[in-house]
């Protein structure tokens, strides 16, 4: 028995061992392991690099992959070029109920509560009431969701998808109000199976998810949104989300969701570092995606940066530009798609130093290019 039991000990030992181990792994970042994933052919993954104008590094450049919430940065392009023209006014004052219609718990990581509490700390809010600036920048540096829909919807996602066209953006997927269209299982289950909960007909609502066109995905989206828009605190409450969304909800929004390139999204980003817009939009979105220059280590080697990543269970994607006080310019877009558990929490935990290695280290960028 005690043979027994001191193997057994060894045995439970071995596994605390290597569950420690794992997480230490996990946890450490590690830049090569982001470029290894990057060199994987069987990984589904794709960068640009340039520098100075330069394309140094293009791997896959031209697959379309799902953004994520990188997709924001053309929402935030948008309320710029309005701002531009006269349209909008970025002190408009935005009270906050007005975006809590369209926030949904626990299913955008904590980023709207995080920026909300940001703004009472930092003395932006005025009688609950903040600017639409602010608002584009709670999109951009918190990710909220329920601002991107509330400007989404304020900017017209038709004047979105012209403004890409008229920059040279083409190969991009239609965009549709994605945090309303978190609700659609909830729509097909009130259309075809009243009498049934969204459970007993999962598989049949996920197979006529799939079988939607952007027509319908844009339908079905617009339709939720104006219901949210009118009486978001009936309809949340009916649909109850938090009782049924699961993991296969989630891959298949990952599947479905809005995709472009890495190579239209460096296009983007070098238009912005180029100050190739009109001088307010330039101004405003530089303020919108620049948030990581307030970072007092950022300032002493940066004269100028922004940045947009996004992220779900399987996807992973991020977006840069930046120059540096010798006026070297540099854009980054990298982008990552059906990760496994374990490589989405080590790519995230790595693609920083990744990046800032690549900006920063010669050495580096000289290993890897």
């Amino acid at each position: 028995m005690v043979k027994y039991l001191t193997i057994f000990g060894v045995i439970i030992g071995l596994i605390i061992i290597s569950i420690i181990g794992l997480g230490f792994w996990l946890n450490k970042a590690n830049a090569h392991y982001v470029w290894k994933k990057i060199k994987d052919e069987k990984m589904t993954s794709s960068v640009v690099f340039n520098v100075n104008g330069e394309t140094k590094l293009d791997v896959r450049s031209d697959e379309l992959m799902p953004l994520a919430s990188t997709v924001k940065i053309v929402v935030a392009l948008e309320y710029a070029y309005q701002v531009e023209e006269g349209k909008l006014d970025p002190k408009e004052q935005v009270d906050l109920d007005e975006l809590e219609k369209y926030y949904v718990p626990k299913l955008d990581g904590g980023a709207h509560e995080a920026w909300v509490g940001f703004l009472g700390e930092n003395d932006y809010l005025e009688n609950n009431r903040v600017s639409l600036q602010e608002v584009t920048r709670g999109m951009i540096a918190f990710s909220s969701n329920a601002n991107t829909e509330y400007l989404m919807k304020k900017l017209g996602l038709e004047n979105i998808e012209h403004r890409m066209l008229e920059l040279g953006i083409r190969d991009h997927t239609p965009l549709f109000y994605f945090t309303s269209a978190l609700f659609i299982p909830y729509e097909l289950k009130m259309r075809d199976y009243p009498d049934k909960s969204i459970e007993e007909g999962k598989d049949k609502i996920i197979q006529a998810m799939h079988d939607m066109s952007d027509e319908d995905w844009i339908e079905m989206s617009s339709i939720i949104n104006e219901k949210l828009t009118n009486d978001a605190e009936t309809y949340k409450k009916n649909a109850e989300i938090s009782e049924w969304w699961d993991e296969d909800f989630d891959l298949l929004f990952s599947e479905t969701f809005i995709k472009s390139t890495t190579s239209e999204y460096a296009k983007l980003m070098a238009m912005i570092n180029n100050e190739e817009l009109p001088p307010i939009a330039q101004e405003e979105l530089e303020y919108s995606l620049g948030m990581i220059m307030e970072n007092e280590t950022n300032q002493q080697w940066l004269k100028r940066a922004g940045k947009k990543g996004g992220s779900t269970q399987y996807i992973l994607t991020d977006a840069i530009f930046a120059e540096d006080k010798q006026g070297n310019k540099f854009e980054i877009v990298i982008f990552f798609d059906d990760l496994k558990w374990y490589e989405g929490f080590k790519l995230t935990n790595s693609l920083n130093e990744f990046e800032l290695k690549l900006l920063s280290d010669e050495s580096f960028r000289d290993e890897i290019l």
